[in-house]
């Protein structure tokens, strides 16, 4: 569970920010993947510390599935030749992935629950 919060941190820190060609829409975006991944990673590392067991694999998911949308991110308005229709179907992938984010998020939250809400 350890190295499953560890990876979610990493993902955190390695998003990009900003950058010269800056997009509200990926910004927003960004931000909500980082702090997922902040949050859900500092989690899985304290019920790593409980020595409870856990089932590692959604975070790692989360972890995977937060990179792509990223690197998705990254692609978007910035190919040599333009090309909206690309662009558009770029965004709709995106929005189908932070579906399954949601859903891997839930999941990954549903087995920390005892860490991530106070008792």
């Amino acid at each position: 569970m350890d190295d499953a919060g560890r990876c979610l941190l990493s993902v955190a820190w390695n998003i990009r920010t900003g950058g010269p060609r800056s997009d509200p829409y990926a910004d927003a975006i960004r931000t909500r993947l980082r702090t997922l991944c902040r949050t859900l990673g500092h989690a899985t590392c304290r019920h790593a510390e409980t020595g409870a067991p856990g089932d590692h694999v959604p975070a790692l998911r989360l972890a995977d599935l937060a990179y792509e949308i990223d690197i998705l991110l990254m692609l978007l308005g910035t190919s040599l030749v333009p090309s909206p229709r690309r662009d558009h179907r770029r965004r709709q992938e995106i929005d189908a992935l932070l579906t399954g984010l949601d859903t891997l998020a839930a999941e990954a939250a549903a087995a920390l629950e005892e860490v991530c809400v106070p008792g």
